[in-house]
């Protein structure tokens, strides 16, 4: 089937665009049939040769343009294009807002030229200018009297005529006159009112509107001519808080939600995240108890986000970040992978902390914790690859909301197991103790909803490698060493190994990467200086020889010193020194002439050590002064 071109586009004479051009009693007869509908904004005069030119016809021209770019802007969606960020000034009672332009829902644009100051003792007269410009007649008071309450800052599209100059009388009889030469376009900080907040109030208030806005999608009302910047809270003249992301949103939404489903829209949830985020970092600047809760400080949570390790308790394993009734576990997952997690959970509804723990039975959370997916492996093997620990929610001390399961585990203590009604403590498992050190080492972990369509699985094991038709590492092994003359070696380190950490070893060294002669050598020196060679040490080896530009910087070493190679003796030496893999890295990242001069600086003397650590110094030292 043969591919149509698209057809040509022309622009015609009289209108200038592909609009069909009918005739004066063609129109009147489709109006008459409610087939036609006219725009009356969308007029714009038609020239001709002869025609008096008038002030209004000029006028007329550009309100149409105007409201053609207003039309495109709306199609755009409204939200902040870039700059426009709100912060503190450098004192309590001022606010500041950086350059940038923006788009609001009428498609007006605003914009800041320069950065803006603010005093909130000006919050009078900003609350009483967006009085003034609102189109609505009854707009509820804010408490000015005190100040204080939750507060958005908008920005609104001005525009004042100025620049007067002489009108030509129009008349034989009129006089001249003096009419404003310009108009010029600007934009006003405005502080609508939202909330009544006492003090002791305020950040309770701030989780409240969050989930009002993300889950709930009803914020604050705002004229269509305003573009929200962010809420402010005060105290007085004195910024209590600022969240930008309760109000502000990006420019650029192209559907309204997913696929039509009526969920939150991508730019919504988004927000949410980040205001999530801002929020919870000025929690965690205050001390959050031995057992945090989202529940005491925020509303909702988004879909995915952090939370604070401390929540995750390593004695029995439980947690007390997520509300009773969400099935919550670890996860061990690579550092890199975290993002693509985290987007993946976005496009789920955000968790309501409001609903009962009944309602929260269906909602499935991973909590992740992160490693370098170059200590991927090790970690996996320390795990035994058990790859996540289910957490449960520590029994509530108040008996009404305590399950009966919680309370036979509230009677597990040590008067109990004493006199023998309740059996010992099991031994620790060492998984756990693995976890534990892994939970313990960071400060901060991630949560992501997951789907559950897909059914988990409930029977656990260990995976166990299977035999293919492919090469026989045993046989690459014997083949590579035995061209370097080392097969008594791997014969004696293979046969002090285990069953297990012999699998491994013979999977790290047959490995393409350790074809090279230095690598092979460097492999066998690191896996030699461990006296008992377990699957642990195998994995430690493996991690340290898998960093990131080790292969690459030994790569360059041969090639830019081959007679290390040649002299067996040196090749041990070199191999053999604790600073190689430093070595490695180092020239991986040095520049040709660098590398060349840190290679001729390398030296193997027939008597002691490989010279690298004095290399590595030298290196890294600062010059001296001439």
């Amino acid at each position: 089937m043969a591919i149509q071109k698209a057809p040509q586009v022309s622009f015609g004479a009289a209108s200038g665009t592909q609009r069909s051009v009918v005739s004066v009693d063609t129109a009147r007869a489709l109006r008459e049939a409610n087939l036609m509908v006219e725009e009356s904004h969308r007029v714009r005069p038609r020239w001709f040769d002869g025609k008096f030119l008038a002030a209004r016809d000029l006028t007329r021209e550009q309100a149409y343009f105007l409201a053609r770019q207003a039309g495109f802007a709306r199609a755009l969606g409204p939200g902040v294009v870039e700059g426009l960020e709100v912060s503190q000034g450098s004192v309590a009672t001022e606010l500041q807002v950086s350059p940038g332009f923006g788009y609001t829902t009428a498609g007006e644009l605003v914009a800041l030229t320069g950065p803006v100051r603010v005093s909130l003792a000006q919050l009078f007269q900003l609350q009483t200018l967006a009085q003034q410009l609102s189109a609505r007649k009854k707009l509820l008071a804010p408490p000015l009297r005190n100040r204080t309450g939750i507060f958005v800052l908008g920005l609104r599209a001005l525009e004042f005529s100025a620049n007067p100059v002489s009108s030509y009388p129009t008349g034989l009889d009129a006089e001249r006159t003096v009419e404003p030469g310009d108009i010029v376009e600007a934009s006003a900080l405005t502080l609508h009112y939202v909330a009544d907040a006492p003090g002791d109030r305020v950040d309770a208030l701030r989780g409240e509107l969050a989930r009002e806005i993300f889950v709930q999608q009803a914020g604050p009302s705002l004229p269509a001519e305003t573009l929200a910047l962010a809420l402010v809270a005060l105290t007085g003249d004195t910024v209590r808080w600022i969240d930008v992301h309760l109000a502000r949103r990006t420019a650029g939404q192209s559907h309204a939600d997913v696929l039509g489903f009526g969920f939150a829209p991508r730019l919504l949830r988004e927000a949410h995240l980040a205001q999530y985020q801002a929020h919870l970092d000025d929690v965690m600047k205050r001390p959050l108890g031995a057992r945090p809760s989202a529940a005491q400080f925020f509303s909702s949570l988004p879909a995915a986000g952090p939370l604070p390790a401390a929540a995750v308790n390593t004695a029995d394993f439980s947690q007390s970040w997520l509300p009773a009734g969400i099935a919550a576990e670890l996860t061990l997952v690579p550092q890199d992978e975290i993002a693509m997690l985290v987007e993946e959970s976005l496009t789920l509804p955000p968790i309501d902390l409001q609903l009962a723990a009944e309602a929260q039975a269906s909602t499935f959370v991973s909590i992740l914790v992160p490693v370098p997916r170059e200590a991927l492996a090790q970690r996996a093997r320390e795990l035994q690859q058990r790859l996540t620990r289910a957490l449960v929610v520590p029994a509530t001390r108040l008996s009404v909301k305590r399950s009966p399961i919680e309370s036979l585990r509230l009677l597990e203590n040590t008067r109990l197991v004493k006199t023998g009604l309740f059996p010992p403590a099991p031994p620790t498992d060492p998984v756990d103790t693995a976890w534990a050190s892994l939970v313990n080492a960071q400060t901060t972990l991630w949560y992501a909803r997951r789907r559950n369509v897909a059914l988990r699985p409930e029977v656990e094991g260990v995976a166990v490698a299977v035999i293919n038709e492919g090469s026989n590492p045993d046989l690459i092994i014997r083949e590579r060493f035995k061209a370097l003359g080392e097969t008594e070696r791997v014969d004696k380190l293979l046969a002090r190994s285990d069953s297990l950490a012999r699998a491994e070893a013979v999977k790290l060294l047959s490995a393409t990467k350790f074809s090279e002669p230095l690598m092979a050598h460097a492999a066998l020196a690191q896996l030699e200086a461990h006296k008992t060679l377990d699957e642990t040490a195998v994995a430690e080896v493996a991690t340290a020889l898998n960093k990131p530009g080790v292969a690459d910087g030994l790569a360059k070493l041969s090639a830019q010193r081959p007679d290390l190679l040649k002299d067996k003796e040196a090749l041990h030496k070199l191999a053999g020194s604790e600073h190689l893999l430093d070595m490695g890295r180092t020239l991986s990242r040095s520049s040709g002439q660098e590398a060349q001069r840190l290679a001729a600086d390398i030296k193997v003397p027939a008597r002691g050590k490989a010279n690298l650590d004095k290399v590595l110094a030298a290196r890294f030292m600062p010059a001296k002064p001439r």
